[in-house]
């Protein structure tokens, strides 16, 4: 079975490295993937490129990198008759707008998309949702990656029977066996370490988690967040100004994209997702293979992934106060941390593996490939 994955971006972000797992995956399955990107970079982070083709797997890169440049589609096209794959799988709304006009021109194509998110009413695109929608119902099969995100389509009137929930799964020996110490690197040593990684953005909640340092650092004297990320639209400056404001000069450092993420994890004592909205949430799960104890936001989909006070403590999201004391129990409580840590591991190597998600991905292009097999046959 030969699969072609279509992907907004190559960029090292939560959905890009799912698919870097998935067709690493898919290939020991015998399963031939192929990966066309809309563009290969965005700024401030890194291409997942080489990643790909150290595996062997083709990459095309459409160099479609406006919005509005259609000419993109006739590339697709392209593409499709000299790849023939068996499958057009898609990845983020882009290319799902992209896959919707191949099947209104190509209907004898098989098509599955993935909703990677919860487009709420902070994403920039939200204009074209009507117009995904329609896509999404001409696909054979739509892959939700959490019940969060099936739940929200059928709100939005996506029928039931086109949505299949397969969770995130992720291969955790990088997570056990770290290549650096970077404790020792960075001179943590002695210090208390909270860290949040993820896109610096308002929606990622970074901003309530300066906040909540002023009380962390009374509860725990010289604890220090470190924050990773890359900054596409600009905002880390704004969470600068508020570390100045509230003179976190030496409990605050906002230290960039981190390529080296399982590195990163091992070196906290806690990892706090502040997130507001998510899709999934695949950074916490990589926390919780780490080793690291997890203090997270309250909402779904992270209460798909984690129990409140057994895998993750599970706070009130937005409220600086909650996390603050949260961390500080965490920290202060050797025995609790530990606990969480070896029930969230647990809970990774149960339910959120590489193989869990590649057979049910596969199952699901089985099912797919079948039933327009028999529709054609009785054409």
């Amino acid at each position: 079975m030969k699969v072609l994955h279509l992907i907004n971006t190559l960029s090292a972000g939560g959905a890009e490295l799912h698919l870097l797992t998935l067709c690493r995956s898919l290939q020991s399955s015998n399963v031939q993937p192929v990966v066309a990107c809309l563009r290969e970079r965005v700024a401030g982070s890194r291409s997942l490129r080489p990643d790909f083709e150290r595996l062997g797997i083709k990459v095309i890169d459409l160099k479609a990198g406006s919005r509005y440049d259609l000419r993109f589609l006739f590339r697709i096209a392209r593409v499709l008759t000299e790849e023939q794959p068996d499958i057009l799988h898609t990845h983020l709304p882009r290319a799902d707008l992209a896959g919707g006009f191949v099947k209104i021109l190509r209907p004898s194509i098989t098509w599955v998309s993935s909703v990677h998110g919860i487009y709420s009413e902070d994403w920039s695109g939200r204009w074209s949702l009507p117009l995904i929608r329609a896509m999404w119902r001409r696909a054979d099969r739509v892959l939700c990656i959490s019940h969060a995100v099936h739940d929200w389509l059928i709100r939005d009137g996506l029928t039931p029977h086109g949505a299949r929930v397969i969770h995130y799964g992720i291969e955790a020996d990088p997570f056990l066996h770290p290549r650096t110490r970077l404790r020792e690197t960075w001179g943590l040593d002695g210090r208390f370490v909270v860290g949040a990684l993820g896109r610096l953005e308002p929606r990622k909640g970074h901003q309530y988690l300066i906040q909540a340092m002023p009380e962390l650092s009374r509860q725990v004297p010289g604890a220090l967040l470190l924050i990773a990320g890359h900054d596409p639209w600009g905002y880390g400056s704004k969470l600068r100004r508020l570390v100045d404001k509230l003179g976190l000069g030496e409990s605050v450092r906002l230290v960039g994209f981190q390529s080296d993420v399982p590195s990163f994890l091992s070196a906290l004592d806690a990892f706090a997702f502040a997130t507001c909205s998510e899709g999934f949430g695949q950074v916490m799960i990589e926390a919780m293979a780490a080793g690291t104890a997890v203090v997270a936001s309250k909402v779904a989909p992270l209460t798909e992934i984690a129990t409140d006070g057994q895998t993750a403590l599970l706070v009130e999201a937005e409220n600086p106060s909650a996390f603050a004391d949260a961390l500080a129990r965490v920290l202060n409580d050797s025995a609790l941390r530990q606990q969480i840590v070896n029930a969230a591991r647990a809970r990774v190597q149960k339910y959120f593996t590489a193989e869990r998600m590649t057979r049910e991905t596969i199952s699901l292009y089985e099912e797919v490939c079948g039933q327009r097999s028999m529709l054609r046959a009785h054409a």
